[in-house]
């Protein structure tokens, strides 16, 4: 069922194709039978096989906090100041950082990110935490203790009780 073109509808049509050229007739020839043919059939979509996952390598588990005694004979023997560092920057300095501490013997660390806001997810203050739990820095971490002392930077900073390097878990 074709229906007729109105004054307007045709002087807008017209206006759209003028700049059309029209297909050679053999073309036109081709989109007709085109029409005519039957549609192709859809093809058979095979059935992806599954693919069979790999386990990460393991890491240590969590490293506990530090109780009441371990804190009052707390001996800070190095310290890392995270102020003004990015994230990708912080991240960085904070794994070189515990690396040398670790090959040096190191047993307590102070690592400081400054108060900042706890509002913001991305501050070295909620994200250093999370990295020494949950990321490859995890080796590196026997216990961590937040917050601080309140002389040693309070909420603005962690006691890090480095893994001894026998401990380490190689993979």
């Amino acid at each position: 069922m074709t229906k007729k073109l109105t004054p307007e509808e045709r002087r807008l049509w017209q206006l759209n194709t003028r700049d059309v050229t029209p297909l050679s007739q053999d073309a036109h020839n081709s989109e007709e039978l085109a029409e005519k043919s039957p549609p192709p059939e859809t093809p058979v979509v095979k059935p992806v096989p599954k693919v069979k996952k790999i386990a990460a390598p393991a890491l240590p588990p969590p490293p506990p906090s530090l109780g009441r005694k371990e804190l009052r004979r707390l001996k800070i023997e190095a310290r890392f100041d995270m102020h003004g560092l990015t994230l990708h920057t912080g991240y960085e300095g904070l794994e070189r950082f515990l690396r040398v501490a670790q090959e040096k013997g190191i047993k307590t660390v102070l690592v400081i990110t400054g108060k900042g806001s706890m509002s913001a997810e991305n501050t070295l203050r909620r994200q250093v935490p999370r990295w020494l739990q949950e990321t490859p820095l995890r080796r590196f971490v026997a216990s961590l203790h937040h917050p601080a002392k309140l002389q040693d930077g309070g909420t603005g900073a962690f006691y890090v009780e480095v893994r001894r390097v026998d401990k380490v878990r190689r993979g």
